[in-house]
């Protein structure tokens, strides 16, 4: 069956866009748990490097320098003579990064036993030649671009000047130091804007919304009211104009015509006889067969409704389907004698739906016709009064109660 359109259903394209920020948001979220995972990470792994300062400590992200503030002799002159000096240590950190859990161990140029007398900013031991020098829980990271000083008094045969340093920590980079970081901030920020954006839409869609159901009650309500003046200048076709619309707009959906299409093929069936308001009420309401004179002011209500329509531009096709709706699929109709497609479709449609509810409604000149005879008429007719794919869908709504014949016309 050929189709005209096709019928788009509501989409869920309001809860898309609710689903795409929540998605972000999440992803946004996993994002920066990953990189507190990895911050966390690179927190706890230790770091060892050695440090030589006889060989260019300028160029090493971490220098160490130490200098003996003052000195004495022990016992001078004698074979146990020693030497008591204060050994002052400072370590700057040139790294990108604070380090936590820091020690060094500092090689001790001589095989002769020391003694550490006392030490400040930490714990010292003296141990396989080395000293070992732990920060403990008490003293702070080494920071970022600053000095970290620890010293001890230290008892030895000769002064001591130390050169091999093995650093050991853990690096503590704040999380404002990943690139990532800033990354998943800027993005974070569009999200927030994006968000504000999405409700303003929202609301202004809404009143909007608002705003075209108010204007398509008005014009409903306003074409309903107008179609009850034409359809009361004769008692016998009152809902008429109703009944016809209905008809057109099930068509249509069968037919697979968008919902906006529908919906203005409803509005323009409604219209469809406006032009009967022009003919006098003797021959619309005659009981009796008109004279050839009488029909031929009675065809001319398609005249008058397209001139009377014909600055309403609202809604496409309106014109279309007062002044064609009688026109026939054989080019036998009125008032231009269109053939087939030449007919607009909006037009095709309602002649299906005007006919088949003039033949189903009592009209002053003789009662409703029986649904037998009705559906034998629209078969019989196809091809020449009548789309032959509009009277195959009429036929299928009537067969599955869409549209109702006889006694329960009105019943929809």
């Amino acid at each position: 069956m050929h189709t005209h359109g096709k019928k788009h259903k509501k989409s869920g394209t309001r809860h898309y866009g609710v689903f795409v920020l929540l998605l972000t948001l999440l992803t946004l979220a996993v994002a920066f748990v990953l990189l507190t995972l990895k911050v966390q990470h690179d927190s706890d792994t230790p770091f060892t490097v050695h440090i030589n300062t006889s060989e260019g400590q300028k160029s090493n992200d971490y220098i160490v320098n130490t200098i003996i503030s003052k000195y004495w002799i022990n016992d001078e002159g004698k074979d146990y003579q020693t030497y008591g000096a204060q050994y002052d240590c400072t370590i700057r950190n040139n790294s990108d990064y604070d380090i936590t859990d820091w020690k060094i161990v500092i090689d001790v140029p001589t095989k002769d036993e020391i003694k550490i007398d006392s030490y400040w900013n930490g714990l010292y031991e003296f141990k396989d030649g080395k000293i070992i020098f732990t920060a403990g829980e008490k003293v702070d990271p080494i920071r970022k671009g600053l000095d970290a000083s620890f010293g001890a008094i230290i008892i030895s045969k000769g002064m001591m000047k130390f050169e091999e340093y093995e650093l050991t920590g853990c690096t503590d980079k704040p999380i404002t130091q990943y690139y990532t970081f800033w990354g998943i901030l800027v993005l974070f920020i569009v999200w927030c804007t994006s968000v504000v954006a999405y409700i303003f839409y929202r609301l202004r869609e809404r009143r909007f919304d608002q705003y075209r159901k108010d204007m398509d009650d008005l014009i409903s309500q306003s074409m309903n009211t107008f179609a009850n003046l034409i359809d009361a200048k004769d008692p016998y076709t009152r809902g008429h104009s109703t009944r016809v619309s209905f008809y057109t707009q099930r068509i249509a959906e069968a037919m697979g015509l968008h919902e906006s299409e529908i919906k203005n093929l409803g509005y323009i069936a409604l219209m469809h006889d406006c032009g009967k308001i022009g003919i006098p009420d003797d021959i619309l309401t005659k009981p009796a067969k008109l004279t050839d004179e009488e029909y031929k002011t009675m065809q001319g209500h398609t005249t008058y409704g397209g001139e009377a329509l014909k600055d309403f531009t609202a809604i496409n096709g309106i014109v279309e389907g007062a002044l064609y709706h009688h026109e026939r699929y054989d080019g036998k109709g009125y008032p231009q004698k269109l053939k087939g497609d030449e007919i607009p479709l909006y037009a095709r449609i309602i002649c299906v739906a005007d006919s088949l509810d003039a033949m189903n409604s009592d009209r002053c000149y003789r009662p409703h016709l029986s649904p037998e005879f009705i559906k034998k008429e629209l078969k019989g007719n196809s091809g020449t009064q009548f789309d032959p794919e509009i009277v195959e869908i009429a036929l299928e709504l009537i067969e599955d109660g869409v549209i109702k014949l006889g006694t329960d016309k009105d019943k929809k």
